[in-house]
């Protein structure tokens, strides 16, 4: 993988980490704030629960007190019909009764409803449901139970019941109620309301049914009925409490509204809470996530400076040991070839020496073979020296030849073409030795000489063949990149031992007898006279074992490359 796609992909996951961090503290923020919101509903339904439950126990302990006294007003009233039986109707009876029973009025009625005797006086007897007192003096109810019935002329509340007398018609009496109507004004949801809107954290609290505001800890407030509120519409559909955040003069509101049971029927209570805390809270929340999303975004930041530094780094790091690499593999190229020079030069010398009386042997041997005078022997023996000298002077000419080389004339090639067709013709003539050369070279060009690559492959290929001997598999494969070309040549052989891989390139150095020393260091200097290098590679070839050179090219001329190498080399003239 290349490095920019690398760093594509780690800044890749780097904004991907941000973003799936940003999703996590949104939802973190957006938990806290309902957290919050539930808790203010909370705080609502503690106070909506506090009024109802209040209600609920007080209506209970009231109504059980008003049927006690309900009870003892019918009593006095069975007690008085008993007495209306037999005794006069006298009104100073009736008032010495009234005041040792504390009631504020006596009323006897004949079965036709008139009043028979009353206290304490007759214009206090109007107001009565009709229905109240004709059912009891026909006798259709036996008692009754009016309840508060206002004001009695002159007295305070009263608490009114009525009981059918035996002989027709019926008593009413009147129970002093201020009582009565004290403990259900303290006992009812005014009072509870008043003391919990005196808190601090509540800004309101609001009883309100079909009919209008029932009760408010707010002096001036007008609001439409339910019915007509849409806030309170979802009550209607059986939702258990809505709640709104809204603005108002004197402040945030956070409003909570549910349906409650009171001793009037069912009501809606809106309990109005201070949302000011839920909005510093809000806000300190949305801040801190900030502030934790800002510092994780800046440690991911700098953690990916770092990892970015410490790459390139490490980038560096292989580019300087590739660079190191190169330049040994240079120096040690530059010591190969100087040792290469001063053998050539030296091998010129001695070459330019040896081939003289070697022509002169040549000569006499070829002249003693054509004397038909001498014996068989004799001309056989002369036949032998003038082949052995031939052989001579080939490796003489192999020597003057390393020594004054040929400069590569560069030229743009089908490198992979070249390669195929060197194969097929190596492989062609070492097939009736059982060799199998095969070749691999998808379609590459390079700038080289084609007749050095030529010969290089020969060379190598040959070599290939005899360490392999029967049965050899060589295999040659064309790779590369933009920059460079590779020429791998791999056999089946027995390999290079480690003590001959430090001097295999090195001229006259040879594992065979019959070898000259020549071919590897030829191949050694054509490849570094087009800029490339050789080498013997420490992965093993074919079938896990054998030989693996690489021949590497630059695909491009490099001028300056080669003059210097040229610079080291020996010259043309070097030799004479």
């Amino acid at each position: 993988m290349t490095l920019p796609r690398r760093r594509i992909l780690f800044l890749s996951a780097i904004l991907l980490l941000l973003v799936v961090l940003s999703l996590g503290f949104r939802w973190d923020l957006r938990r806290r704030i309902d957290d919050l919101e539930a808790l203010m509903v909370s705080h609502a339904e503690v106070v909506s629960d506090i009024i109802a439950e209040a209600n609920l126990h007080g209506l209970r302990t009231y109504q059980e007190w008003q049927n006690e006294f309900a009870a003892r007003l019918l009593d006095d009233a069975r007690w008085l019909a008993w007495m209306s039986a037999s005794e006069k109707h006298d009104p100073e009876r009736l008032a010495f009764l009234a005041r040792g029973l504390d009631l504020q009025r006596i009323l006897i009625l004949d079965r036709n409803g008139g009043t028979v005797a009353t206290y304490p006086s007759p214009e206090a007897n109007e107001g009565f449901p009709v229905t109240f007192l004709k059912d009891l003096c026909e006798g259709t109810a036996q008692q009754t139970v009016l309840g508060i019935g206002g004001r009695t002329a002159g007295a305070g509340a009263s608490f009114v019941v009525g009981v059918h007398r035996d002989e027709g018609g019926a008593v009413v009496v009147d129970g002093k109620a201020d009582d009565l109507v004290a403990v259900r004004r303290e006992i009812g949801p005014g009072h509870l309301l008043k003391s919990i809107g005196e808190e601090r954290s509540v800004r309101y609290v609001i009883i309100q049914d079909e009919t209008g505001i029932q009760a408010s800890t707010l002096a001036d407030i007008s609001l439409p009925v339910p019915a007509e509120d849409p806030f309170l519409a979802p009550l209607a559909g059986g939702e258990p409490w809505v709640a709104r955040e809204y603005r108002s003069a004197a402040g945030p509101v956070f409003e909570v509204a549910q349906v409650v049971g009171l001793y009037g029927g069912d009501a809606v209570l809106r309990v109005g809470l201070d949302a000011e805390p839920l909005v510093v809270m809000r806000a300190d929340i949305r801040r801190r996530t900030v502030m934790r999303a800002g510092v994780l975004a800046a440690s991911l930041v700098l953690l990916g400076a770092l990892l970015l530094a410490w790459q390139r780094q490490g980038v560096l790091d292989h580019e300087v040991a590739r660079v190191r690499a190169e330049l040994e593999a240079r120096q040690e190229e530059t010591r190969r070839l100087g040792h290469l020079a001063a053998m050539g030069s030296l091998a010129s010398g001695v070459a330019h020496q040896i081939r003289n009386p070697l022509n002169s042997i040549h000569m006499i041997a070829q002249r003693l073979g054509r004397m038909p005078e001498l014996d068989e022997d004799v001309r056989t023996h002369a036949g032998h020296i003038r082949v052995e000298s031939s052989r001579i002077e080939g490796i003489v000419q192999d020597f003057l030849d390393f020594a004054r080389p040929r400069q590569p004339v560069l030229e743009k090639t089908d490198l992979a073409a070249l390669v195929r067709d060197t194969v097929a013709i190596q492989a062609a003539a070492h097939a009736p030795k059982g060799a199998v050369i095969t070749a691999y070279a998808p379609g590459m060009t390079a700038v080289v000489d084609p007749g050095f690559v030529r010969e290089i492959l020969e060379n190598l290929i040959r070599n290939a063949v005899e360490a392999a001997g029967a049965e050899a598999k060589v295999l040659v494969s064309l790779i590369g990149d933009a920059g460079n070309a590779e020429i791998v040549v791999e056999d089946n052989g027995p390999g290079v031992s480690e003590e001959d891989r430090g001097r295999i390139f090195d001229l006259y150095y040879t594992t065979r007898p019959e070898g000259t020393g020549l071919g590897l260091s030829l191949v050694a200097r054509m490849v570094a006279d087009m800029g490339g290098t050789l080498e013997l590679s420490g992965s093993p070839g074919l079938d896990g074992r054998g030989a693996r050179f690489v021949v590497r090219l630059p695909r491009q001329a490099d001028d300056t490359g080669r003059k210097e190498r040229d610079h080291v080399g020996p010259t043309p003239d070097s030799g004479s």
